[in-house]
């Protein structure tokens, strides 16, 4: 691997450690400032098939499809008093992993994949979810900063466990 793809890898792994973090603390303003225009955010609906064919995902239902207007909405939704599933806040954890880029063209486009581990908790609840699942995500370069333009969440649960997906992947 060269030392430019090094150095880029490293970058995407800073900002996807950000954007945990921003979504961890509940800074959806800030989060969402890291979006591109252009963005694609989907979440594929796991599928059981026999044997090994893959993918074992649909590409035409999702469990949230969203362009850039639909998150804008979503995020200042959870602003209001009628985000009900979320008040009070998830208490969340993201853990990201095995980053690695895929393909990369200096300050212009980069393919990204990476591991999610989610924890959530909710209020007094002795429940929590954990979500799991590889993330696909692309970058256009932007007034000097990588911005997010696709993400492709594939959960590993068939069944998700948990009460809503009020929360970002």
């Amino acid at each position: 691997m060269s030392m430019e793809k090094m150095l880029a890898n490293y970058e995407f792994e800073q900002w996807l450690y950000k954007e945990a973090q921003l979504l961890d603390d509940i800074d959806f303003d800030g989060w969402f400032s890291l979006m591109h225009q252009d963005l694609k955010y989907q979440m594929p609906v796991r599928i059981n098939k026999e044997g090994t064919e893959r993918p074992d995902y649909t590409t035409d239902m999702f469990c949230f499809d969203d362009d850039i207007d639909l998150l804008k909405l979503r995020v200042d939704r959870l602003k209001t008093d009628y985000a009900w599933a979320e008040i009070p806040p998830s208490r969340t954890r993201r853990f990201v992993s095995n980053v690695k880029l895929e393909d990369y063209k200096e300050e212009e486009f980069a393919s990204v994949n990476s591991y999610l581990l989610l924890y959530r908790s909710r209020s007094t609840d002795i429940h929590h979810d954990i979500i799991s699942g590889e993330r696909r995500d692309e970058f256009k370069f932007e007034n000097g900063k990588w911005k997010l333009s696709k993400r492709v969440f594939i959960v590993d649960q068939t069944t998700i466990n948990t009460r809503n997906l009020a929360i970002f992947i």
